[in-house]
């Protein structure tokens, strides 16, 4: 039975790697010091996380390698910690990219910020108001319209599928897939 110390190694060393590369790129652009970490961390993620997908899928594929010679395979991780890396970083890639807004900071740059978790923050930061309860109702009241937006365009969107196409089962999986 082959160990797969050496991959871990690789694995670890290439993760640290990367984030050390993406808290540089972020430190280029951002301030990290005057940032806070609410704001810092799900960026942080939201670069780092489709960054790791490029050295996942080559473990990957050599995990899922029928052969026993470990000099074939390459870089290679048993098969629940492969499961357990997709997972991690499939789920947190679709909660953080999902819901997008820029901030701006000054009139002349602009902070984009990708969160699922707390998806009020970015108009909590945004308000002009002074008090964390007037902050959180305009945040609400702000987030409040942009899913009523969504949601209309969506039952707009699924009256015109049924206008076109009748009322079939197909028809409304087409719509969600799209």
């Amino acid at each position: 039975m082959a160990t797969s110390v050496g991959s871990d190694l690789f694995t670890l060393g290439s993760l640290l790697l990367l984030g050390l590369l993406v808290l540089l790129l972020l430190r280029h652009f951002l301030p990290l010091r005057s940032n806070p970490a609410y704001i810092l961390l799900p960026i942080f993620l939201a670069i780092f996380l489709p960054v790791s997908i490029i050295l996942l899928l080559p473990i990957d594929l050599a995990s899922s390698l029928r052969t026993e010679d470990e000099a074939t395979r390459g870089v290679w991780l048993p098969g629940p910690v492969v499961l357990a890396a997709w997972r991690i970083t499939y789920w947190l890639t679709f909660a953080l990219t999902w819901y997008i807004t820029v901030h701006k900071q000054r009139p002349d740059t602009s902070l984009i910020s990708l969160r699922f978790i707390l998806p009020l923050l970015g108009e909590y930061i945004d308000s002009g108001y002074r008090t964390p309860k007037d902050r959180f109702v305009y945040s609400l009241r702000s987030n409040g319209r942009y899913q009523l937006i969504v949601l209309t365009c969506g039952v707009g969107g699924l009256i015109y599928v049924f206008l076109q196409n009748g009322f079939r089962g197909t028809s409304v999986k087409a719509l969600v897939m799209a």
